[in-house]
């Protein structure tokens, strides 16, 4: 899944659409990037896949929440959300400040977490994450294209 992801990079590098938000790392970053998003999808007519880009999203910034922060709780720290569109592929960018690329993980059946990156797999068609080029932290980014039109019968 890793060469599909790098093949869809260019969905963010040279999108036709395109917008970023930066959040506070706090409990609220989960529903302020919710909202953000459906904003900008619904803007850009893609309303069909807001439940699968919405999760993905949701479970990325929860991560960054949970496992990007460099610096001890309660001092401010930044998570940045990117969403593009190009070609019929929604990109979803996320960067923090952890150097720690993200490792799904199995935990037992009633865990109540660790299952947020299984769910990023199974709804993107492509994801994938690397540290930042300057040192300062990671991007994890996932891709969705638009579904196909069925055929006729």
């Amino acid at each position: 899944m890793k060469t599909t992801a790098l093949a869809l990079e260019a969905v963010i590098e040279h999108a036709e659409l395109q917008s970023s938000i930066s959040l506070s790392s706090d409990d609220l970053a989960p529903r302020r990037a919710r909202v953000f998003t459906r904003t900008k999808l619904a803007e850009w007519s893609l309303d069909v896949l807001a439940d699968r880009v919405l999760l993905i999203v949701s479970e990325l910034v929860t991560n960054a929440r949970c496992h990007g922060r460099t610096k001890p709780e309660g001092l401010s720290e930044e998570i940045t959300l990117k969403i593009s569109y190009q070609n019929a592929v929604v990109g979803i960018e996320l960067e923090d400040n952890s150097r720690q690329l993200p490792v799904p993980r199995e935990g037992p059946t009633g865990a109540l977490d660790g299952r947020g990156l299984c769910l990023v797999a199974a709804e993107a068609d492509a994801w994938t994450s690397r540290l930042k080029p300057d040192g300062t932290g990671k991007r994890v980014l996932a891709f969705l294209r638009w579904p196909s039109t069925p055929s006729a019968v």
